[in-house]
């Protein structure tokens, strides 16, 4: 008996020392910062029980723990933030964190809870004093957050997001009757019952992105101010037919669904933001007839409230719309009118359309627009009036089709800064009181104009003074094959220019004097057919040129001496480059100070012997060729001189010859 009660003594040893140096384990493993511990990532089975008790924050997400237990959980009563997300948790002990009177965050995302034992035993319990909740990622299906959501009266931010719900009944949310974000993307929500969110007067951010909704009707969450249901399949938009108040809504996307119109917005006075892209939306050309039905789902005019004119611009729907995006539709023509009223607006896109045509002539037209975006359409026609766009900076018009420009289409646009017009068929005009060929546009005197891209224009000739008095920063002339670039078509930019691109032009001679542009930063000139550049004798700011793809065979010192302050970086790849003669660039090679494009593939050649790398060349190796190939003029010349006098002494013998056998004869 005495030898039993010995061993049980020990047994009892062992274990309150294992306890003890699993405590110390648990200190020694998490990490504390103030009173915030942090034991993410360590494969913990449990949650840690030799913790200061005083501790308000705990992070135990990305471990392995399978349960939650009152105890040691318990033990830290002063706990306001707990994160159990990234677990395997499937069991919650009932009344878990009641036991936390302070508890005010819990993040349970991405556990189990869905296939436990956590639904049958309460749930979560009641969480009198939570104010956030994170239940993504648990596979929790429709019926089962009931069963898992207790009474949290002050809950004000809930995330059910990445779960596998499929409708929202009446009272799914009765038990949260504070919430004010909620969060229900990437689920399968097919259906919301009547009422699934009257219990919720003080919701203003709801997510229902990513599911499979098919139509919103009768919106009537007055309360709501921001609204995302991107990523469906809705067909529909429409606000409740008579609202019980004004609606605060500032904040709505619809992008990615099926929207044959434009939504019915006229009950959203408040509205600021506002993304329909990725839709089937097309504007009806004309209003109906009889002017007054705006009332016809079928004909898109229900959706078009901001065309009636019995309404006062202040009054209008979208007047205090800041940006709209309407991308990615089927809009073959802007309705007369439509954007008429939107005074407020900023931020305009209506990229990749089917439209042939825009306009905005009428003095005072979208008077705070910044950035207009019409690039990727079929535009044949543009029109901007002189007092239109006060405000705009950057219009985007790139790939389209337009040719024969109105000659200042582009003067009257007092603000512009930034202008693409890429992929058209744009010809410059030449400098003020210069004729140009018909058609072409002015780009002189747009003293605004910062950036002007003119890439694949087809344009035949860059004319003398085409951007006088126009103070650009940016350039791009590429891919125009072909181009013929006038002597002085680049003056009056010698001061501002910082980056130039002339790539794909097929050019053999660069008739701009380079060294002239003082503020010059970036120059492509690859893909030509250059072998000279200008000679930069004097200090200037060029820190990248790109000359790869010419007929380069020598960069020598004397043209490229005044870079090597400035240079940063070198692109050569693609060029019939000398490997002597070249002494600059294996200068700047081997001493590091300009970073030159594929060193190692850099190729050279030594006459016409095989192509060797540059980076791998000794001026010894130079110095021997060229004394091969003075002993070879050498050898030569005395090959040749020897040949000469063997053929005069031939020569000579024949004709003593001659006479000889003629002075026997007679």
């Amino acid at each position: 008996m005495g030898a039993m009660s010995h061993q049980i003594l020990l047994l009892l040893a062992v274990l309150t020392l294992s306890l003890a140096a699993s405590q110390h384990r648990d200190q020694v493993s998490c990490k504390m910062v103030d009173k915030e511990v942090l034991c993410q990532g360590l494969s913990l089975l449990q949650v840690p029980s030799g913790l200061p008790r005083d501790i308000e924050a705990l992070n135990l997400s990305g471990n392995q723990l399978r349960s939650i237990l009152a105890s040691p959980l318990g033990f830290y009563t002063a706990i306001r933030h707990l994160d159990l997300s990234t677990n395997e948790i499937s069991f919650l002990q009932p009344g878990v964190f009641q036991a936390l009177p302070h508890l005010e965050h819990i993040n349970l995302a991405h556990n189990r809870l869905a296939v436990g034992t956590a639904l049958s035993t309460g749930g979560l319990g009641p969480l009198p004093h939570v104010l956030s909740l994170d239940l993504s990622g648990n596979s929790l299906y429709s019926g089962l957050v009931e069963r898992l959501l207790g009474e949290a009266p002050a809950l004000r931010s809930l995330s059910l997001a990445e779960n596998s719900l499929t409708r929202l009944a009446r009272h799914t949310f009765g038990g949260t009757p504070a919430l004010e974000r909620l969060d229900l993307h990437s689920n399968v929500l097919m259906d919301i019952e009547d009422g699934a969110f009257d219990a919720l007067p003080r919701l203003a951010h709801l997510n229902l992105s990513r599911n499979s909704l098919t139509c919103i009707s009768d919106f009537s969450l007055q309360q709501l101010r921001v609204l995302d249901l991107s990523c469906n399949s809705i067909e529909a938009f429409q606000t409740a037919p008579e609202p019980r108040a004004e609606y605060q809504l500032t904040w709505l996307d619809l992008r990615e669904n099926k929207l044959l119109h434009f939504p019915d917005l006229a009950a959203l006075p408040r509205l600021t933001f506002l993304n329909v892209s990725n839709n089937l939306i097309r504007l009806p050309a004309g209003p109906p007839p009889g002017g007054e039905g705006l009332h016809a789902p079928s004909e898109g005019w229900s959706a078009l409230p901001l065309l009636n004119p019995s309404r006062n611009a202040s009054a209008h729907p979208l007047s205090q719309l800041l940006n709209l995006d309407l991308s990615y539709n089927e809009i073959e023509l802007i309705p007369q009118g439509f954007l008429e009223h939107l005074t407020s607006l900023r931020f305009l896109n209506l990229s990749r359309n089917c439209l042939r045509a825009f306009e905005a002539q009428r003095a005072g037209s979208l008077p705070c627009l910044v950035l207009l975006d019409v690039s990727h359409n079929a535009l044949e026609m543009l029109e901007l009036g002189a007092r239109a766009l006060g405000s705009l900076r950057t219009l985007l018009l790139q790939d389209n089709a337009l040719r024969d420009l109105p000659p200042y289409t582009f003067a009257g646009l007092v603000s512009l800064q930034r202008l693409n017009l890429q992929g058209n068929r744009v010809s410059p005009c030449g400098g003020p009181g210069e004729p140009g060929p018909p058609g072409c546009v002015a780009f002189s005197g747009i003293s605004s104009l910062r950036i002007l891209n003119l890439v694949d224009n087809e344009m035949e000739m860059l004319r003398a003074g085409a951007f006088l008095h126009t103070p650009l920063t940016e350039l791009d002339l590429s891919a125009n094959p072909g181009l013929d670039v006038a002597i002085g078509a680049l003056a009056g930019l010698e001061a501002s220019l910082e980056v130039l691109a002339l790539q794909g032009n097929g050019l053999a001679v660069l008739q701009v004097d380079l060294p002239c542009f003082s503020c010059l930063k970036r120059l492509n000139l690859a893909e030509n057919r250059l072998s000279r550049l200008p000679a930069w004798t004097q200090a200037v700011s060029l820190e990248v040129l790109d000359l790869r793809n010419n007929s380069f065979s020598l960069l020598p010192g004397s043209a490229m001496g005044g870079l090597e302050t400035s240079l940063r970086r070198l692109y050569l790849q693609g060029n019939p480059l000398s490997c002597c003669g070249n002494g600059w660039l294996a200068s700047q090679l081997h001493q590091g100070r300009v970073d030159v494009d594929a060193t190692q593939d850099l190729i050279c050649r030594f006459g016409s012997q095989e192509e060797v790398s540059l980076s791998h060349v000794r001026p010894e190796d130079c110095e021997k060729g060229g004394l091969k190939t003075v002993n070879l003029i050498i050898i030569l010349t005395f090959t040749l001189v020897a040949a000469i006098l063997l053929t005069t002494l031939a020569t000579c013998c024949c004709v003593r010859r001659q006479k000889f056998n003629q002075q026997f004869k007679a």
